[in-house]
């Protein structure tokens, strides 16, 4: 049996690096097309199905959590499954050259997932420390200064590109496949950090609470998703659990400075009459039915009529809770999302009612 041609001679680990940008590329680059196209098909149909079991309203978080696992086993499983399909139509020859030293391909692996960590499987461990080091302050800093977050994408690229060029490995190397490399992963890193933040200003984010105001419904440490595309099409609806900034009037109210984010439940609409007597509320004169409270509101309100882009929001712990009938009207545009699922912890997971 005759060896393969030269030309089909694929390496393996350039393979698994281009399948940590997406399951599939590294099919794709070392021939399977049928397999590649198969392995990006299956790992978008299990983002669309996370996203749409988290975001839709009677969606499951059992459920999302079940996709977001099985896309890190199958990613997991397509690093394995590049090398091999890459490894798998070299000539003996070529595979002997390329275990015989240092892979070149296996350091830039190993510096894209850890700057740093392709120098010391080299032997650079000065080289390795200084990049760590470099990425960890960067790193760091990069919440209070956002520049420095793009500062550390490309460190981590120059990472990657640095240990491929300083490689002891004998094999011809080329300095213009390894820049488009690291073109694609630097594209690929930017474009992540933009969806994310993408995501979360136009489609949800997570939250958290912190206080006691909206008990029995939602508890202190409770994380929460936030979904935004509905207020984008949709006004807000009584009985929605919103997510807001707090207004100045807000703020005054419990002696804040600082810019801050507010959870109570959507209880009166612009245009309506609102007043709280006698241990309930009331809508244009008619009793609200409520069972989500804690208890019965031991104070008085109104009536008053709620502006136009306006509304009246309560915290379901009564009594307990800093809102409408302390600080006023919330403004419509200071309205960020609506809380729609308890993610953590799990024994608290699904749909808030």
């Amino acid at each position: 049996m005759m060896n393969p041609p030269v030309m089909s001679r694929k390496e393996p680990w350039l393979a698994v690096v281009l399948s940590t940008i997406f399951p599939g590329i590294g099919q794709l680059y070392a021939g399977k097309t049928g397999r590649g196209i198969l392995f990006l098909g299956i790992a978008i149909a299990l983002i669309i199905g996370g996203g749409w079991s988290l975001l839709r309203p009677t969606g499951s978080v059992q459920f999302a959590i079940q996709f977001a696992l099985g896309f890190f086993l199958f990613s997991l499983f397509n690093l394995f499954d590049a090398h091999r399909c890459a490894r798998k139509g070299n000539d003996s020859d070529f595979e002997q050259q390329r275990k015989s030293n240092k892979d070149p391909w296996l350091a830039v692996f190993l510096s894209n997932m850890i700057p740093g960590l392709g120098h010391a499987y080299q032997g650079a461990w000065l080289t390795a420390l200084l990049f760590f080091i470099g990425l960890v302050i960067t790193g760091s800093l990069a919440e209070a200064v956002p520049i420095l977050g793009v500062l550390a994408i490309g460190l981590s690229i120059f990472c990657c590109y640095h240990v491929y060029q300083t490689s002891p490995a004998e094999r011809e190397k080329s300095q213009k496949l390894i820049i488009r490399i690291c073109c694609v992963l630097l594209a690929a890193n930017l474009l992540s950090v933009l969806f994310s933040l993408a995501t979360r200003s136009l489609v949800a984010e997570a939250r958290y609470i912190p206080s006691e105001a909206m008990k029995p419904t939602l508890q202190v440490n409770d994380r929460l998703i936030v979904e935004k595309i509905s207020y984008r099409f949709n006004a807000p609806q009584r009985g929605d659990v919103a997510i807001f900034w707090a207004p100045p009037k807000a703020l005054e109210a419990v002696g804040s400075t600082t810019k801050d984010v507010y959870i109570k439940r959507i209880i009166g609409l612009p245009g309506e009459t609102v007043e709280v007597k006698e241990g309930k509320v009331f809508i244009n004169g008619e009793t609200l039915e409520e069972d989500y409270i804690q208890g019965s509101p031991e104070y008085l309100f109104g009536p008053e009529t709620i502006p136009a882009n306006a509304y009246f929001v309560l915290g379901d712990n009564r009594n307990s809770s800093a809102d409408s009938h302390i600080w006023g009207y919330l403004p419509s545009e200071n309205i960020i999302g609506k809380a729609n699922k308890i993610f953590w912890p799990p024994a608290r997971q699904g749909v808030i009612k």
